[in-house]
């Protein structure tokens, strides 16, 4: 199975009239929240949390990417981080379970269709002259 990396920025406010909750921002809060789910779900292996410090989308609630090697990557914005973490955790299980990332769209949870912003294809991935077939 690939590595899952799902990256979740630090600084989100819980809402903006809200930043924070008991001294954590709401991303911090979403981090905590996700990372209990995962391995409640076994798949802390399968799934690297990697906090960011900013996805320059300030104006929303919590901000994730979700992206492996060879899958399409999903930008989610305006995750509530006390609403979205289950529901999250299983869209990640759903990603890393697949081969391309493709989540058929009605299996995805609400909340992750409803915070889709972006579906970018999948990066290239470069394979070092030495590797390649025709060297």
């Amino acid at each position: 199975m690939t590595q899952t990396t799902l990256f979740i920025c630090s600084l989100c406010r819980f809402s903006r009239k809200e930043p924070t909750q008991n001294g954590l921002s709401g991303g911090e809060y979403l981090i905590q929240q996700v990372q209990a789910e995962l391995q409640a779900k076994n798949l802390e292996s399968a799934v690297q949390i990697q906090p960011v410090r900013c996805m320059a989308a300030c104006s929303d609630a919590c901000n994730v990417t979700l992206t492996a090697a060879e899958k399409i990557t999903f930008i989610l914005s305006g995750l509530s981080p006390t609403e979205s973490p289950t529901e999250l955790a299983h869209f990640c299980q759903q990603y890393a379970a697949s081969s391309d990332g493709k989540v058929p769209y009605k299996e995805r949870p609400d909340i992750i269709r409803e915070s889709t912003a972006f579906v970018l294809p999948p990066f290239p991935v470069t394979v070092p002259s030495s590797l390649s077939p025709t060297s």
